[in-house]
């Protein structure tokens, strides 16, 4: 025999049971906890190397916003990635100039200058802590710029 009429397969909830809740959402981790990536004294040694871009010493710590699954990075829009992807450029290349960094596509910033910043921001984290090391980096990166490789 089959029903006369369609039956629901759930109960009827009230409107709006659905929804999020205002009361229960967790604050936002704050990136100065434990395990967010902050690392003060590494942006510090990164302050004193020279500019990636044109030798300017000292510089300022530019954070490389490009994702990459090759290097596990993920990326997005508001979201200032952990200080392991620092990497150094002068106030001028960072941020002042038209050709900046932070004032064009970053991913035409890099390929210009002939720098894959992931590769140089791994070997950088690599050496942290050991300030001639981390020059070195830096100083080959720039002796190699525009090479393929």
């Amino acid at each position: 025999m089959t029903n006369p009429r369609p039956q629901r397969c759930f109960a009827p909830v009230p409107a709006g049971t659905l929804l999020k809740r205002f009361d229960l959402v967790q604050p936002r981790a704050k990136r100065l906890e434990q395990g967010s990536g902050s690392e003060p004294s590494y942006l510090a040694a990164i302050r004193t190397l020279p500019c990636l871009s044109c030798g300017m010493e000292p510089s300022e710590a530019a954070h490389v916003r490009l994702a990459s699954a090759a290097f596990g990075k993920a990326s997005g829009l508001g979201k200032k990635p952990e200080d392991r992807w620092a990497l150094s450029l002068c106030a001028d290349c960072h941020r002042l100039s038209r050709t900046a960094q932070h004032n064009r596509s970053e991913q035409a910033f890099w390929h210009e200058l002939g720098i894959n910043p992931l590769i140089v921001a791994t070997q950088l984290y690599a050496q942290r802590g050991d300030l001639v090391a981390m020059r070195a980096v830096v100083l080959v990166a720039i002796a190699q710029r525009g090479s393929t490789s």
